[in-house]
């Protein structure tokens, strides 16, 4: 079985075989992980089209670690996307003038992640209670299973940064877990 890198080289010269090995490979676990970091599968999905095309595209010197890499691409993608009009434009409702007040009270965005079991639903509405850094830290460590290393070098942050975002998005989920229970005790 070939390594990430020897299907890019492939790629490279272009081999549309090598380029399917690495669509296979990577579409689930980016559109997983893009999903979890936007909370929009849709938004998701051309996100995970949009970095296989930054990778046919790229010019540079093919990556020394291709996963670490091709999850950069996807992140930075999710950051733009955050900083982008249609985001605003699917995160926020605009309500029609005859509907008084009640637009407030309207979902903000209804898109399934397509989730199946409650745990997995209830994990995702966690997440999405997290700042984007500490939930982005998160889901690359325990998600996509990438090192501390791989995850400093996927965000551009100092490994002790990483550190950091770990610890208080985990400290940050469990007391949001704990007042859950407590209210359900109630």
């Amino acid at each position: 079985m070939e390594s990430d890198e020897q299907l890019y080289i492939r790629v490279r010269g272009g081999d549309r075989t090598a380029l399917a090995g690495l669509v296979e490979r990577y579409h689930g676990p980016l559109l997983k992980f893009l999903s979890r970091m936007t909370g929009q599968t849709q938004s998701a999905e051309d996100m995970v089209q949009d970095t296989f095309i930054r990778i046919l595209t790229c010019r540079g010197v093919p990556p020394e670690h291709f996963r670490p890499w091709i999850y950069q691409i996807a992140r930075n993608l999710a950051r733009d996307y955050f900083r982008s009009a249609a985001f605003r434009r699917e995160t926020f409702y605009l309500p029609d003038e005859d509907q008084g007040d009640d637009w407030m009270a309207a979902p903000v965005e209804t898109e399934s992640l397509a989730l199946q079991s409650s745990d997995c639903v209830q994990v995702n509405a966690l997440l999405q209670c997290l700042p984007a850094r500490q939930r982005e830290v998160i889901l690359l460590r325990f998600y996509q299973e990438f090192s501390l290393e791989e995850i400093s070098t996927i965000t551009g942050a100092p490994l002790g940064t990483v550190k950091s975002r770990l610890f208080h998005g985990l400290r940050r989920a469990r007391m949001i877990l704990e007042q859950e229970e407590v209210g359900q005790d109630e």
